[in-house]
């Protein structure tokens, strides 16, 4: 087996008091599709600029067997100068990477994302998608063998969003390992491997079918206009989980005849509609955080660092990731 491209052992970031990441393990190999998924302040811009050697860790090892040309790295924010045109821009770019006779590579890349009709006009007069797309096509100039993108699609219409996931998928298909974060449960979907990530550590690991297979039971969707009531008349039926936004609530049981169950949740005040769900990776997600918070209860409870356990926070308020 051949050494991995990146490997992280330990990873900690602290700004003073705050501890960012704490103690993050990270394994990225040749071939990879890596979701690093959690809501906003999870330390997931961190992360990546500890990876690309941005910002110094308090602790822990980083360790690449890429030289820094093969590694790309595109951030959150737009950081290419937007009074310079598209064109412009990608001429100083390859210039910086040291790249003679880039004309060709460049015309490839702005063809292939469908900017090279753009490539007079400013950088800072493209919209959110093209400004994402022309920089992925700065990061590409040197044919990178690791690519990595901090929240891509934030801020980008849904329309481009799905452009530039197809094209994210052609790049992974000619051979560059991907490694994303997104605060978007939807785009967890397009990784091969999803690492979810709350309060600066990793919550738990996998591929999107080993994490729905680790949900049995029965799921339900519950519309209801009066959504407090009807969670407190669900928790009285001992749900597995129980979460709640808008008009929405899902819940999970142990394995059983559903039938029963939905007429029961169906007979309750306020219920306006009820049908069987499957489990999504938002139900994954807010499970772990769940099972985190009760592991942390548990173990202040035996290590006696405080007097009482900690009130589990409400379960329709957990601050999980967006909705794409």
């Amino acid at each position: 087996m051949s050494a991995p491209l990146l490997e992280a052992r330990g990873l900690v970031c602290r700004f003073g008091p705050k501890e960012a990441v704490k103690g993050l393990d990270l394994t990225l190999n040749a071939g990879d599709l890596v979701g690093l998924i959690g809501p906003d302040g999870a330390g997931k811009s961190t992360t990546f600029r500890m990876l690309v050697g941005l910002q110094r860790p308090t602790s822990g090892t980083i360790v690449r067997t890429l030289p820094d040309e093969q590694v790309a790295y595109v951030p959150q924010v737009f950081a290419l100068a937007p009074d310079l045109t598209v064109m412009e821009n990608m001429k100083l770019q390859a210039g910086l990477y040291g790249m003679k006779g880039a004309e060709a590579r460049i015309h490839e890349l702005l063809s292939r994302v469908d900017l090279d009709r753009f490539k007079d006009r400013m950088s800072g007069a493209l919209s959110g998608g093209m400004k994402q797309k022309l920089a992925l096509c700065v990061a590409l100039l040197p044919s990178p063998r690791l690519l990595l993108l901090d929240e891509p699609t934030t801020g980008v219409d849904p329309v481009s969003r799905r452009e530039f996931w197809a094209l994210l998928h052609q790049i992974h298909d000619d051979g560059v390992a991907i490694l994303f974060s997104s605060p978007y449960m939807d785009e967890a979907e397009y990784a091969f491997r999803i690492l979810f990530m709350y309060d600066g550590h990793l919550l738990a690991t996998g591929t999107p079918e080993s994490f729905r297979e680790a949900m049995p039971g029965v799921v339900l969707r519950v519309l209801t206009r009066k959504r407090r009531k009807v969670m407190a008349n669900i928790e009285a039926l001992n749900p597995l989980d129980l979460f709640g936004e808008g008009e929405q609530i899902r819940a999970r049981f142990t394995p059983q005849d559903p039938a029963p169950l939905l007429d029961r949740i169906r007979a309750l005040e306020g219920v306006e509609h009820v049908e069987l769900s499957e489990a999504t990776l938002e139900d994954t997600f807010l499970h772990a955080l769940k099972e985190q918070d009760h592991a942390t209860e548990a173990t202040s409870q035996i290590s006696g660092d405080v007097k009482s356990p900690a009130p589990a926070p409400p379960s329709d308020s957990h601050g999980g990731p967006r909705h794409g």
